[in-house]
């Protein structure tokens, strides 16, 4: 069996969101926050504000309205005024034209030159268009510019920086955080924002998770609004460049850097691993640990993508960030090189902090009560905490210590003599997590059949007084009950039939916890 097990859910570069909110818990102010996060980084201001350009929508069409008067405009300068309403804008007859179709009245103006910019009166614009990540029918501040890319319509909202921040926040992380926390997003934010304008190209960002999510003023909280007000202006600074705030949901305990998180040659300076102690918030984040998964060898090898059963994996960890660079999947279809960021993408991981431990677990399906077998297994990487034994009685029963510490080879190999005297289950343990599979063994009385004083006496181990033990013959149709005697305080049972010539043998037929079975044959002269 393999496990899977793993920490963290995003790339893990920069701020963790869970971290910021467990420091922001443990008296961390937003500047120490963010300091923690980004190397050798201060928080300053921006010398001026910015206007930021997000992608809302891309369509054939663009639906608007607002409830005010709203101002038109091309790009040859016609400027038209439009009354409160809904509106859309389609592609025109003449390549980069457009036409204004009125909802409410049908009528269309046309031969608009794209791009068109539709600026807000009295009231904020509503795009009718789904937006961002799922928005629809809500409002937003700034004007929205159309723009012709290749066979779709782009809405592009031109919003001052400040009034975009106030939909980016709660958007990112719950507005109900402590203020310390929504203050390190909302500069981090900024940051990112400033750092990753893109001037040449039609606009700056996208309003979902390609870039950083964007949501409508609908969607403002009170706190994340005041959040973005008391750090106004103000940006994480490299030097003299603002840096690039790479954040995620959570970093598992320990943050990337971008060479390991996602296989670049090059980073940042300021993006480099540290160790994140309080990204579990004290038990909010769900991400810090992953339940435990397990995989059979042919289940692995269709999670990876390979052909044929995994034999084994050799992995390659990043030693600051602790994440995956590369798998050697070995497999009965040869041996495969995966990259740790392949490995997520295939088997649909949060992050690619993760370990696939290999745990196998033997054991002979049937034991004699008393009579030494040996359990195999191998735990491989070794964990650092070692493995536990653990037994069970029933199938279902409770879990208890068999051996607290299994003693490893250097290959992570170990065997292990056992004599139980009833039925068991066994599995690994690391760490609190069960790691291997559960192997049954049934176990059966050890039964003995002896002449004793004239007389046939029976024995079993271990004594279950009260049993019967019933005496077979040997004859030309097959075995043949004679007798049943019952098994006293010591396990011994006394029979009446006399030991006549030939081949007998004591049987016992089973109970909850132990197999049936039989003696080996007694031969009478």
């Amino acid at each position: 069996m393999f496990t899977l097990v793993g920490h963290g859910w995003g790339h893990g570069i920069g701020m963790s969101q869970y971290g910021a909110l467990g420091y922001a818990e443990h008296g961390f102010g937003y500047k120490q926050i963010l300091g923690h996060y980004f190397t050798h980084t201060h928080v300053g201001p921006l010398s001026r504000s910015a206007t930021e350009r997000v992608l809302l929508s891309s369509g054939p069409a663009v639906h608007f309205g607002a409830s005010a008067a709203m101002t038109l405009r091309d790009a040859a300068g016609t400027r038209k005024t439009l009354a409160a309403g809904k509106y859309h804008l389609q592609r025109g007859g003449t390549p980069g034209r457009l036409q204004l179709v009125n909802g409410a009245t049908g009528a269309v103006t046309k031969r608009l030159v794209a791009p068109v910019r539709i600026s807000p009166g009295a009231q904020p614009l509503r795009l009718n268009d789904s937006a961002g990540i799922g928005f629809a029918g809500d409002h937003w501040h700034g004007s929205f510019r159309v723009a012709i890319s290749g066979s779709s319509l782009l809405c592009i909202d031109l919003v001052g920086i400040e009034k975009y921040l106030r939909g980016v926040v709660p958007s990112e992380m719950p507005a109900s955080w402590m203020a310390p926390a929504l203050k390190a997003q909302a500069v981090a934010a900024r940051s990112y924002a400033v750092a990753t304008r893109n001037p040449s190209g039609l606009f700056d960002a996208y309003a979902d998770t390609r870039s950083q999510v964007y949501g409508p003023i609908e969607h403002e909280a009170p706190a994340s609004t005041a959040a973005v007000t008391s750090t106004v202006h103000r940006v994480v600074w490299y030097g003299r460049t603002v840096a690039t705030t790479f954040f995620s949901s959570s970093s598992g305990g320990r943050t990337a850097s971008e060479q390991a998180a996602w296989g670049t040659s090059t980073g940042q300076p300021y993006l480099v691993p540290v160790i994140d102690r309080y990204d579990a918030a004290g038990g909010a984040n769900p991400y810090h640990n992953w339940p435990a998964t397990t995989y059979t060898p042919a289940g692995l090898a269709r999670a990876l993508g390979v052909s044929g059963v995994v034999g084994s994996v050799a992995m390659t960890i990043d030693g600051p960030s602790q994440r995956i660079l590369h798998l050697a999947v070995t497999s009965s279809g040869g041996t495969s090189t995966i990259s740790g960021v392949q490995a997520q993408g295939r088997m649909g991981l949060r992050s690619n902090y993760f370990r696939i431990l290999q745990r196998t677990l033997a054991a002979p399906g049937t034991a004699v009560a008393g009579h030494a077998f040996t359990l195999t297994g191998r735990a491989w990487p070794k964990p650092t905490g070692g493995v536990t034994l653990q037994r069970r009685t029933t199938a279902t029963g409770s879990w208890q210590i068999s051996v607290a510490h299994v003693k490893l080879g250097a290959k992570g190999n170990f065997s292990l003599a056992l004599a139980p005297t009833a039925d068991r289950w066994y599995r690994l343990v690391s760490a609190g997590r069960a790691v291997s599979p559960t192997v049954a063994v049934k176990v059966r009385p050890a039964l003995t059949l002896a002449v004793k004083g004239g007389r046939f006496r029976g024995t079993m181990y271990p004594a279950l007084p009260g049993q019967s033990l019933v005496l077979f013959k040997h004859t030309a149709s097959g075995w043949v009950p004679v007798e049943t005697g019952t098994a006293g305080p010591k396990g011994h049972a006394a029979f009446t039939t006399a030991p006549a010539s030939g081949t007998w043998r004591l049987h016992y037929d089973g109970d909850a916890t132990h197999r049936r079975g039989h003696s080996p044959a007694l031969v009478v002269p």
